[in-house]
């Protein structure tokens, strides 16, 4: 076997490889022999008939394919192996010459993205230090108490906050559409779960009560409902109002919150709980700007064949999650008001922007010698274990197969943390 190495464009690589007559009347044996026991010629156990009557029962085509397929593996071990070459993504492999004696086959492998990496540190961005209101904490309790209430049935008119159980049946030009009806459902008032217009209008009503409610549907809906006026016939059963609990002592202990005991103790948890928030909100908006920044100083070359990769993976984990919601992909994006162009150029951009800031970390880690070895790989899975109250052990079980993408996680956080902390 012999092979050429050709650097291309782009982060590819092309080889061309030349396999030996030898090698590959042996790969057509190999793949002969296979073949012939699944022949049945009549007079002959299947699998024992002579080479010569077997020969034109086999196609030939499949057996160049099976003998070509029984060589590529070592071919591309080899070229991994000994020629270094590093593959991102699946090589195109093409066949450029195939006769009876001869085999020639090309690889075009795509590596990493590759980068020339400009100023990294000691960059103005713009560093926020967040921090958290008294009244922001007042409000979190708040939302505390409310999703601790108990329901009670109230006499007199529905107000703002309170649950009804309605029975409801949509129609549109006198049309019941799919959706649109159902018995006994609970509805807070306020909760903006149904379309805009419906729930104001259950405000002022009694129970027992009869009646209609006239809503048009977002232009952003489904192709047959958009921007359609609809008629909602309502029969309210019950009035539910929230009693939310007293705040104390007790209410607090009630929550199994650990090391929390007291109300001011919540207070301040609730506080911190926030505080965490921000920063991690305002750190992923602060990385966003750095890597735009660090982007203008730097070339980075992502081939086309990564960024086609990365878009595929966001599509089908995309559909994967809508199809676990109930909707399709023709669905969602009728809600959403995009067309399947739009929506695959939203997965580009995005696509593009993570593989930039990816391959911007990784030279970090590189040049500023960030390694993840088993001290950091243990520290993580103690962490993971504290946090999943788990035994390192089991922890370990579980990730023994994630292992590589896990110390790549290490990494790409760590890196994270540098460019943090060594720009402003």
């Amino acid at each position: 076997m012999e092979r050429k190495l050709q650097k291309l464009e782009h982060c590819q690589t092309e080889v061309v490889v030349t396999f030996s007559k030898e090698e590959w009347e042996k790969a057509q044996t190999k793949a002969f022999n296979k073949l012939k026991e699944n022949v049945n010629v009549p007079g002959f156990r299947k699998g024992h008939a002579p080479d010569n009557l077997v020969k034109d029962k086999i196609d030939q085509g499949r057996l160049y394919n099976d003998a070509i397929d029984s060589l590529l593996p070592t071919a591309y071990q080899a070229i991994i192996e000994e020629d270094k070459v590093v593959p991102f993504t699946r090589p195109e492999i093409t066949i450029d010459k195939l006769t009876k004696d001869e085999l020639v086959v090309k690889f075009i492998i795509t590596g990493a993205p590759e980068i020339k990496l400009g100023t990294y540190k000691n960059l103005q961005v713009g560093k926020t230090e967040p921090s958290v209101s008294d009244e922001e904490v007042e409000s979190e309790i708040k939302k505390l108490l409310k999703e601790n209430a108990t329901l009670k049935t109230k006499e007199g008119k529905v107000e703002e906050g309170d649950t009804v159980v309605m029975d409801f049946e949509g129609s549109v030009n006198g049309e019941k559409f799919e959706g649109g009806t159902a018995s006994n459902y609970e509805l807070e008032v306020g909760s903006h779960y149904f379309i805009p217009g419906f729930e104001e209008q259950l405000i002022g009503h009694t129970s027992g009560e009869q009646f209609d409610v006239n809503v048009t549907f977002p232009e952003q809906y489904m192709d047959n409902l958009k921007g359609k006026p609809a008629v909602f016939k309502i029969n309210l059963h019950e009035i539910k109002c929230k009693i939310l609990p007293e705040l104390n002592d007790e209410f607090v202990k009630e929550l199994n919150i650990k090391d929390v005991e007291t109300v001011e103790q919540l207070k301040n948890y609730k506080k911190q709980e926030l505080l965490n928030n921000k920063k991690r909100s305002v750190r992923v908006e602060y990385l966003n700007k750095l890597f735009e920044e660090i982007e203008k100083n730097s070339q980075i070359d992502i081939p086309q064949a990564v960024i086609d990769a990365e878009v595929e993976a966001r599509r089908k984990d995309a559909e994967t999650r809508m199809q676990q919601s109930g909707f399709q992909l023709k669905q969602y994006l009728e809600v959403v008001g995009q067309n399947e162009e739009q929506f695959m150029e939203t997965l580009k951009n995005d696509a593009i922007k993570n593989l930039k800031a990816v391959t911007i970390l990784r030279e970090v880690a590189k040049l500023e010698d960030i390694v993840v070895g088993e001290k950091e790989l243990e520290f993580e899975y103690a962490k993971m274990a504290q946090q999943y109250n788990m035994k390192i052990e089991d922890v370990k079980k579980a990730l023994e197969n994630q292992q590589s993408q896990l110390q790549n996680q290490i990494l790409l956080g760590q890196a994270e943390d540098y460019l943090f902390n060594n720009n402003n």
